[in-house]
């Protein structure tokens, strides 16, 4: 009997360790050009127009991620680039890594929970964010914007 409780008792102890853990997660290329859309959309693009608008998976050198720790997708209108749309593999938190803009737009919301949920990771603070992208003065958007003929 010492040795089932004593194993109840370890198995107990480490739970919340076990479960403290943050894990990162596999956003899929679809499911983060999906993301990046829905943030275009919100900053009043008309994404439907698929000749003018594309969205493009980013890679550093040799496969790497352009952004350790994101999912990077291009948006580019015209073939020029608007965006560089940085994903926290973690929280699903949206950085514009060129900009330094913060997309926390409220339809943004149920990826971000999906995500948490599974890497059981707290948000990155504003700060935090702009110090993974490389800037310090983070924009943070909250407000869509009305499609605007664009």
């Amino acid at each position: 009997m010492p040795i089932i409780r004593m194993t109840t008792l370890i198995a107990l102890f480490l739970l919340p360790l076990a479960q403290s853990q943050t894990v990162i997660v596999h956003i899929t290329t679809s499911d983060a050009v999906d993301f990046a859309r829905m943030i275009a959309r919100d900053e009043g693009y008309d994404v439907a127009k698929t000749t003018i608008y594309s969205f493009d998976l980013l890679s550093g050198s040799g496969g790497n991620p352009f952004l350790q720790g994101y999912t990077t997708i291009s948006f580019d209108i015209n073939a020029n680039p608007r965006n560089l749309i940085a994903i926290n593999n973690s929280t699903g938190q949206a950085i514009d890594y060129n900009t330094c803009e913060i997309f926390e737009y409220p339809d943004l919301k149920p990826f971000q929970d999906r995500i948490l949920q599974l890497s059981k990771a707290k948000r990155r603070t504003t700060q935090e964010l702009a110090n993974d992208a490389g800037c310090s003065s983070p924009k943070v958007l909250t407000n869509p914007v009305s499609l605007a003929g664009r």
